[in-house]
């Protein structure tokens, strides 16, 4: 064997490793996850449709799993592949066989109310408690301020970080309690419906 034919092995075998990787990837549902909807903690919450969803969605792409057997702990799989893809739907699993242990689904999030961030100084609503309306949570918000700014200060802070969440309501305020020489503020953005 000459150096030119080990030096081309070595080239085939290198890009087939990439190929196969590559593969591996696109096959398990690896599309980039939509960066409006983060990836969720396994065990998230989902709402499961045998077909398409009753609700508008923004559609996430298919995903799937091979289980060791069916069942519950495989159908849960599932669900939370579809949290790591940041959704809280999961539709088309009627289209799996009850005994099926390749279980495929559609990933998906419920459409949001909000319609990307707005410029601080927006009106926002305060909660300490739970709002009064219906609302879309966003999720959580933190404002760190100036160790001598007042609680008026820091809340108008909070209220600008809800607004930069594309939110309108802030709730469940806490604070301002002092971190190091700052002073930090928190609740939980939201969007009015």
């Amino acid at each position: 064997m000459t150096r030119g034919n080990t030096v081309g092995h070595a080239t085939r075998a290198t890009f087939a490793t990439f190929a196969l990787a590559i593969a591996a990837v696109a096959g398990c549902g690896g599309a980039a996850p939509d960066a409006r909807y983060p990836a969720r903690p396994a065990g998230c919450p989902v709402k499961s449709y045998p077909a398409a969803p009753g609700i508008q969605v923004d559609d996430l792409g298919p995903v799937a799993v091979d289980c060791v057997a069916a069942g519950s702990a495989c159908e849960r799989s599932v669900l939370d592949a579809v949290c790591a893809r940041g959704g809280d739907v999961a539709w088309g699993l009627g289209e799996n066989a009850l005994s099926a242990v390749h279980v495929t689904a559609h990933a998906a999030h419920t459409k949001r109310v909000t319609q990307g961030p707005s410029e601080r100084g927006c009106p926002v609503q305060v909660f300490a408690d739970a709002p009064s309306m219906h609302t879309e949570n966003i999720g959580p918000v933190i404002a760190v301020c100036a160790q001598d700014d007042s609680r008026e200060v820091c809340l108008r802070e909070l209220q600008d970080q809800t607004c930069l969440l594309g939110g309108d309501v802030v709730w469940q305020v806490e604070g301002p309690t002092p971190v190091g020489n700052k002073q930090r503020m928190r609740g939980r953005a939201a969007h009015s419906k």
